[in-house]
């Protein structure tokens, strides 16, 4: 049987093994700015923007606002009287108008034309609206109407993008056109264009995620701090063992 120092050093070496996935951790630590993939995958598949019911279907409710949202609290505190505001335009929505009189409601109507285009109650009608004179006025919107609001507001030029952006843009295209990947989860510091729509050349393309992906974003030395925490721990063991046997010999 191996000596009381041989087992102790066994010991000594397992204790220092066991913590290997804690090291792992540290190291990567120690690496900088954590660099991870995003687990949205997206894609860029050509679309035919001159197409006004593909855009409407497509893209209405990204410019659209539904009153019942105010149900909830984090768009209520966005807003300074949200129970009048919805009760107005709902009731724009089924007259076709309403008379505003209060300054909280008609500034929240305000905030609502800065940030969408129309209104909607179930996502298969949308409304156009606005505020004059006290009147807040609806008109059901067709597909035209939408379209053109859309690549108004939903279109962005590849030229007019940020270089991060294209290099993000062209990364995507490339494997949305490739047998092998289909789309592409961009990394932590890979910035995806806003638009949902990018204008290369003439040719548009509607950037969406297509895919998610679970990624814990584990340590890539992990696998080994594995494994030596568990010869680690047959270290431990067995120097262990083989002091109780010495002992229990002598």
């Amino acid at each position: 049987m191996p000596s009381d120092r041989v087992a102790v050093a066994v010991v000594l070496v397992g204790l220092l093994l066991v913590p290997g996935p804690a090291y792992a951790f540290a190291l990567d630590d120690l690496g900088g700015e954590e660099r991870y993939r995003s687990s949205a995958g997206y894609s860029a598949a050509e679309i035919d923007a001159s197409n006004d019911t593909v855009l409407a279907d497509r893209y209405a409710a990204d410019l659209t606002f539904r009153p019942s949202s105010f149900e909830y609290r984090h768009v209520r505190e966005e807003y300074r009287a949200p129970n009048e505001t919805r009760e107005a335009l709902e009731t724009a929505m089924s007259d076709g108008e309403a008379s505003v009189e209060s300054d909280a409601v008609a500034a929240d109507v305000r905030r609502l034309e800065r940030n969408y285009t129309f209104l909607t109650a179930e996502y298969d009608t949308y409304y156009a609206f606005g505020l004059a004179d006290g009147e807040l006025t609806t008109t059901a919107a067709n597909d035209s109407e939408i379209a053109a609001a859309v690549r108004e507001r939903l279109v962005a030029n590849y030229s007019a993008l940020p270089p991060a952006e294209r290099r993000t843009f062209r990364k995507i295209r490339n494997a949305t056109v490739s047998e092998e990947a289909y789309d592409y989860r961009p990394w932590s510091d890979e910035p995806v264009p806003d638009a949902p729509i990018v204008e290369r050349d003439g040719t548009y393309y509607a950037v969406e995620v297509t895919s998610h992906t679970d990624d814990f974003n584990f340590p890539d030395g992990l696998l080994l701090g594995l494994v030596a925490a568990g010869v680690g721990v047959v270290a431990v063991l067995g120097g262990a063992g083989t002091l109780v046997y010495n002992r229990w010999r002598s």
